[in-house]
């Protein structure tokens, strides 16, 4: 049986990612985790009635949930960094996925500290899904943000095996530098290598049979993405990170990173192996 892992800071962000994740467990029939966390940095009566009000609010959380009678779960509240304490956790029970909800942009504290969110997924190896948007129902499309990395190929087969029905397109962005400066055609050369990257890609890599054509686009990650959403519709990107897990910020890798830090919808990240 899969084991599911949802982490909320009780939030309504928290309170999607759980929603979703019971949705999710019922699906596949997995266990369900659903824990929340009160640093125990803090004067330890403080510390005390801060996890028992915490405790009532999950519980409270749990009882609204239409899938609840549905799914076999667990509540649990954690003492410490909520970071540690998630990813020990996460480590402890093998969980198969960890479900997150995606946080709330602090444009001036997120230039000085990472987020929880981030620590967490620098140190975990499972498949880490982030939950922005609210739970109207189940995925229908995925987006593959592909690099042709085997990290690449690994968020695409997690992403399509959590949704075995919804449709997938996949999106190759690549840059010509001082396009500006070059004429049209200088393009080529550089499309040309994507494309023999993707058959080498395909070649090397086990990817889902409902997998088409990619789509090469020139220009900006986050802007060809964005684009891609509108067009085809998908409510989830699927992205790879670095096969270590660590707290050095390029072991996620920096298009990961902007992709966790500012996703535009709802995002699965998955290591290779």
């Amino acid at each position: 049986m899969p084991v599911y892992l949802v982490a909320t800071d009780l939030s309504a962000r928290g309170d999607r990612a759980v929603r979703r994740a019971f949705a999710l467990a019922r699906a596949h029939q997995a266990r369900l985790i659903v824990a929340s966390a009160v640093d125990d940095d803090l004067p330890q009566a403080l510390a005390a009635e801060l996890a028992a009000g915490a405790e009532r609010t999950l519980a409270d959380v749990v009882a609204v949930d239409p899938d609840r009678d549905a799914v076999e779960y667990e509540t649990r509240m954690l003492r410490g960094d909520p970071s540690l304490a998630i990813a020990t956790l996460a480590a402890t029970e093998a969980v198969d996925l960890l479900i997150l909800g995606a946080h709330r942009v602090r444009p001036v504290a997120d230039i000085f500290r990472d987020t929880t969110m981030l620590r967490i997924l620098r140190q975990v190896t499972c498949p880490v899904l982030l939950v922005r948007n609210p739970v109207a129902h189940p995925y229908r499309g995925i987006l593959a943000a592909t690099d042709f990395s085997p990290a690449s190929a690994a968020a695409l087969r997690t992403a399509a095996a959590l949704v075995p029905d919804a449709s997938i397109a996949a999106i190759h962005a690549f840059h010509v530098p001082f396009k500006g400066l070059m004429p049209r055609e200088t393009a080529a050369p550089f499309l040309a290598e994507a494309r023999s990257h993707e058959a080498e890609w395909r070649g090397r890599e086990r990817l889902p049979e409902r997998l088409g054509p990619v789509t090469f686009e020139e220009g900006p990650a986050t802007e060809v993405i964005s684009e891609a959403l509108a067009a085809t519709g998908a409510d989830l990107i699927a992205v790879g990170a670095h096969s270590r897990a660590g707290m050095a910020a390029r072991l996620l890798g920096s298009f990961a990173t902007m992709l966790i830090e500012a996703a535009p919808t709802d995002l699965i990240v998955a290591r290779p192996g």
